[in-house]
């Protein structure tokens, strides 16, 4: 049996008597005298005493209770002895030796733990002998975070990691958040959370699965329970009756809570999807409720909503209609300006008004706009004056800049910040020096009202809009108008906005579209960007890396645009209830703010869900399959025009040419898990293999289908490959000899249309055109029980997951299936959304979420425990979805288009979900809140 040693660094260090000086500020505690010959320990738990002295006691209270045989005193015998132990040169090597004989290396990390030199040797030592593989680390106070660019953890943020740590993992280890268990009530297995985490640290030292043990400690309780009835029987009938009567008292006591909790769990998890477009502050935050109630299938998928929901929030602003709104350079202050004629300032994470109103137009204030260094702000106004503005005092800034002869709609300062241009009803266009205050030369003339004004990057090229319905280019420094106007517009131009680059400026108007232009040719780019139902579109903007571009219209929505696609991404974002007129990205992108005639400030993240740059594009017709590299840095499609071609991710080029020799369409493709080998199968009836370092072809076709050849897939370490087609037959090769193993794998009745590997390699799945999906050996070659039944069609793909225990699959029946591996029974009701046949699906490796594409063109994302749709569908996809590859890290879905084009898509997930939506959310559960929603609970920390 397993032990577990418990080693507490103590800040209370006594003296360590004659044989050792006490070391300042540490103490070990050692649970019996450390070097026991012989024993081996379930784990080494190490954590500094001076943190939380309550924690680790818990911790291993839990551990020997947890799972406990009713023939044992405890699931894991842990040592701790009561007398104190200096840390001495004399000890190490009993300290030592415990360590080395231990399974697993639990941290218990804390500021204060990655101070100690001690935690730091024992750290340094388990990594010498054991490698970083089996280190589990428990946060309990401090921060944790992953730098994912230096591959790291963030020496700045993370202040609970321990220097000996940095440069110790590879990828981002998974670790054990429990910095909310602060108070005593926290600390026992009756409490829910903290039994889910005694028993995700408990699993890998029983060596089960987190449920199975899970339900080992359920049964074990019933076998105690039974134990003791039966002993207690022999002993007195009377006796028996009361013993018995109050161990099921006490368990269904505990039984009554723990049904309690669970149905609280998802009862909020289902507020929290209700509230998803009324309230989704609320929605997070009932989410994140949910999740520390007790951690169900349920709450994890309420999560993982809550993450999907691109609003991230609204606030009201002013007392009436709001006209502008902009981010400061720094994006830590919003602007924007109303009706009211005030100019107000929030903090765009807590939604709080910073300071007071800036008071000063007589009239509805319009435009707005920060000086790229942040130190002033301009607004501009229906009394007809500019007025400049200290944002950090609220005071404005000298006078007033008068001359316009009306009111003033649009402003904007040059890149370098030296001049400030202003736009006016009175057909004038004037340029100021914002430090000064004056005007700079003549106005520039226009024939009607100007709406509009922007600079382009070179900070000479001005564009305009106004009621004459074409854009005009300027050159601000002679005062000139550059070549013919720029005419596409029916009506009033109101906007326009350079890109970042400034190659392309868009426009918008009162006819209901934006358009795009080549301010050099001024001619328009592609048609029109229609799709708002309102015939005015008040605002456009493009992100700063220029990958997209927002719009806001008299419908009441905001929408996202491709401007290299000229498509829209995704569906339009709705939550305002009148007309939305201002809109503004964060300098990084990664907040979207909207504000309209409601009175409301809208907050969302354009990158739920988004296409993530413009589509990669060369094939020359649909392609129907995708994968990526198990590294993730190459993602090869294949397709109609009978290639292969690999992609590099991040720059959506292609890294080399194209892979040639099928004679027909390339219908699946599959890396070996090195990614040294890719595989093709053809409608030509073979199979070919390519070095994927040279892209030359390896020997000769695989021949022997009699007929299309749908799909491949790697197993057993890369040596086999398995393709299926037309011919009804499941076919293994040796890989290094492309030789055939054995004779065709029998039983399907019609073409097979899908294959793939368990990920140990041992057992095959297929579905195929006779609604079948079937099980095989890999190894020997022979079915595994009978096949799977209910689809009410083809099945056209099968996926694993949950380490090879789930199976999901799809097809023409519209619906998606998921399958207990293990009994050949279904999982809860078919997934259904998908308006017609359902082509592809994939799980995310962690197994967490699946993502499905189809004809319809959509891709949808499931909770495949929870059996839900999470968010909204994705469209955009290019006409029907042939294809679905996650990557690695599980940050990118890429699609593969009947338009021949492969798209990627940014997905929703983190890390530390909880983290991130209590970041977003911006605040906890107020008491009122909290009195409605969870009035039976004790109050507790759900937010920081």
């Amino acid at each position: 049996m397993l032990e577990v040693t418990v080693l507490a660094e103590r800040d209370d260090l006594a003296s360590a008597g004659a044989n050792a000086e006490a070391v300042a500020g540490e103490r070990h505690v050692a649970a019996e005298p450390l070097a026991v010959a012989g024993k081996r320990y379930a784990a080494f738990i190490s954590y500094s005493r001076s943190a939380r002295g309550a924690f680790a006691p818990a911790v291993q209270r839990g551990l020997q209770q947890l799972a406990r045989p009713w023939h044992r005193r405890r699931a894991l015998e842990v040592f701790r002895d009561t007398t104190g132990l200096a840390v001495t040169a004399e000890l190490w090597p009993s300290i030592r030796s415990n360590l080395d004989r231990s399974a697993w290396f639990v941290l218990l990390a804390s500021p204060e733990s990655a101070r100690s030199r001690w935690v730091g040797k024992e750290i340094g030592r388990w990594i010498e002998v054991k490698g970083p593989q089996t280190i589990m680390i428990v946060v309990t106070d401090g921060g944790c975070v992953w730098d994912e660019a230096a591959g790291d953890f963030d020496r700045a943020a993370s202040t609970a990691v321990h220097p000996a740590l940095h440069g110790a993992f590879g990828v981002e280890p998974r670790y054990l958040d429990m910095r909310w268990a602060h108070e005593d009530v926290h600390l026992t297995l009756r409490n829910a959370s903290f039994r889910g985490a005694i028993a995700e640290l408990a699993a890998p030292m029983h060596g089960l699965a987190k449920d199975e043990l899970e339900g080992e400690d359920v049964r074990a309780q019933r076998r105690r329970v039974q134990v003791i009835t039966g002993s207690v029987l022999a002993m007195a009938v009377l006796l028996v009756l009361s013993v018995v009567a109050g161990l099921i008292a006490v368990q269904q006591r505990d039984l009554a809570e723990v049904r309690r909790q669970d149905a609280l769990s998802r009862q909020l998890a289902a507020r929290s999807e209700n509230l998803d477009d009324t309230d989704p502050v609320l929605s997070r935050l009932l989410a994140v409720a949910g999740w520390r109630i007790m951690q169900t299938p349920d709450a994890h998928a309420g999560l993982l909503n809550a993450l999907a929901n691109p609003s991230v929030g609204g606030f009201p602003g002013h007392s009436g209609k709001l006209n502008g709104a902009t981010f400061s350079p720094d994006g830590r202050s919003l602007a924007t300006t109303g009706e009211d004629g005030t100019v107000r300032l929030w903090d765009p994470v807590t939604r709080r008004q910073l300071g007071q109103p800036l008071i000063g137009h007589d009239g509805p204030a319009e435009d707005v706009a920060f000086s790229p260094d942040g130190r002033s702000l301009a607004t501009t106004g229906e009394d007809g004056t500019v007025r400049l503005w200290d944002p950090v005092t609220h005071r404005q800034l000298g006078q007033p800049l008068t001359g316009h002869s009306g009111a003033v709609y649009g402003v904007a300062f040059s890149p370098d910040g030296r001049t400030l241009a202003s736009a006016g009803v009175d057909g004038s266009v004037r340029l100021w020096d914002p430090a000064t205050r004056r005007g700079l030369g003549r106005p520039l003339g226009n024939p009607g009202p100007v709406y509009d004004v922007a600079f382009g990057s070179d900070g000479r090229t001005l564009a305009t809009g106004g009621n004459d319905k074409v854009v005009w280019l300027w050159d601000a420094v002679t005062r000139r108008r550059l070549g013919r106007p720029l005419s596409g517009h029916t009506e009033t131009v109101l906007r326009v906005a350079f890109s970042p680059d400034g190659k392309t400026l868009a426009s918008a108007g009162d006819d209901g579209t934006v358009r795009l232009w080549d301010p050099v040719t001024h001619r328009q780019l592609g048609k029109a960007l229609t799709g708002h139902t309102d015939n005015v579109i008040w605002e456009v903007r493009f992100s700063p890396d220029g990958r997209s571009l927002a719009s806001v219209g008299g419908d009441g929505t905001v929408r996202l645009w491709d401007p290299a696609t000229h498509r829209q991404l995704g569906k339009a974002l709705t939550g305002h209830t009148d007309q939305a007129k201002a809109m503004a990205f964060s300098p990084d992108g990664g907040t979207l703010a909207s504000a309209g005639n409601d009175g409301m400030i809208r907050l969302w993240n354009p990158a739920v869900h988004r296409q993530l740059g413009r589509p990669l594009t060369g094939h020359t017709g649909p392609i129907r399959a995708l994968t990526f590299s198990p590294d993730g840095r190459t993602l090869a499609t294949a397709g109609d025009d009978k290639t292969v071609r690999l992609w590099d991710p991040v720059t959506r080029e292609e890294t080399a040419a194209p892979l040639t020799g099928h004679t027909d369409a390339v219908l699946g493709v599959a890396f070996s898990p090195d990614g040294r080998v890719l595989a093709g199968a053809g409608g030509d009836r073979t199979v070919l293999l390519w070095d994927t370092a040279t892209g030359r072809r390896i020997g000769a076709p695989l021949t022997g289908h009699s007929g299309p050849v749908y799909d491949v897939a790697f197993g057993s370490g890369g040596r086999v490959l398995a393709s299926v087609g037309a011919d009804g037959a499941v076919r293994l090769w040796d890989v290094r000899t492309r030789r055939p193993l054995g004779r065709p794998l029998t039983g399907h009745t019609d073409t097979i249309w899908t294959v793939t590997f368990s990920p140990d390699g041992r057992t095959l799945a297929t579905g195929g055109l006779d609604t079948t999906i079937r099980f095989w050996d890999a190894a020997t070659g022979r079915r595994i029980g009978a096949p799977l039944t209910g689809h009410s069609g083809p099945v056209y793909d099968v996926a694993f997951g949950s380490g090879g225990r789930v199976l999901a699959s799809v097809g023409a029946d519209g619906a998606v299936r998921l399958w207990d591996v293990r009994t050949r029974r279904p999982l809860g009701q078919p997934l259904t959304g998908h308006t017609g046949t359902v082509l592809r699906v994939a799980f995310s490796r962690d197994g967490r979420l699946l993502a499905s594409t189809g004809i319809d063109g959509t891709i949808r994302f499931w909770d495949p425990e929870a059996y839900r749709q999470i968010g909204r569908p994705m469209t955009g996809s290019g006409g029907s979805s042939l294809g679905v590859a996650f990557s690695p890290d599980g940050r990118t879905l890429a699609t593969a288009g009947e338009d021949g084009a492969a798209r990627l898509w940014g997905i929703a997930t983190a890390v530390d979900p909880v983290a991130l939506l209590c970041a977003t959310a911006g605040r906890t559960l107020t008491d009122a809140e909290w009195n409605l929603h969870l009035k039976d609970e004790p109050r507790r920390p759900i937010c920081p």
